[in-house]
């Protein structure tokens, strides 16, 4: 469907959850939380999905993916999660979004919402993080599954 033909909120911004701090906070919060207990060997929040079905969730492998890619290794990161890059760029948002002043973040989190709006980006991202998944379940399950097992 051609994006003139699609509901006018389809492509509604996900940038404006930036302007609410207590949200930023909580998020980059739990991200920093579980990328720190990872990176020190310890457990870190298990995928509720994949403990209930053993089927890997579409973020499976993100936290290691995004410790990998910390540490300079973008071809095991890369092996883990392909959207590594996107959430480690995200945190990044988030955590400037924090240090920030309002006067600096405010424009930027403008500017985003227009992109968002004008391209559907967000919309696009996660439909590829679907595809992405679904590609990985029916093509290497079996390799997937080991992967996230360690």
């Amino acid at each position: 469907m051609p994006p003139n033909m699609l509901p006018s909120n389809a492509f509604a911004p996900v940038s404006p959850l930036l302007r609410d701090r207590k949200f930023t906070v909580a998020v980059a919060g739990a991200v920093g939380v579980q990328i720190a207990l990872v990176s020190l060997s310890l457990p870190g929040w298990e995928c509720p999905f994949f403990r209930v079905t053993g089927i890997p969730c579409p973020g499976c492998g993100l936290t290691r993916a995004v410790i990998l890619l910390l540490k300079g290794d973008l071809q095991a990161s890369l092996r883990f999660h392909a959207f590594a890059p996107i959430v480690l760029l995200t945190a990044v948002a988030l955590v400037l979004v924090l240090l920030l002043p309002r006067s600096i973040t405010q424009p930027a989190i403008s500017k985003m919402e227009m992109l968002e709006q004008q391209t559907g980006f967000t919309v696009i991202i996660l439909f590829g993080l679907i595809l992405y998944w679904l590609a990985r379940l029916l093509f290497l399950q079996t390799a997937f599954v080991q992967l996230i097992r360690g």
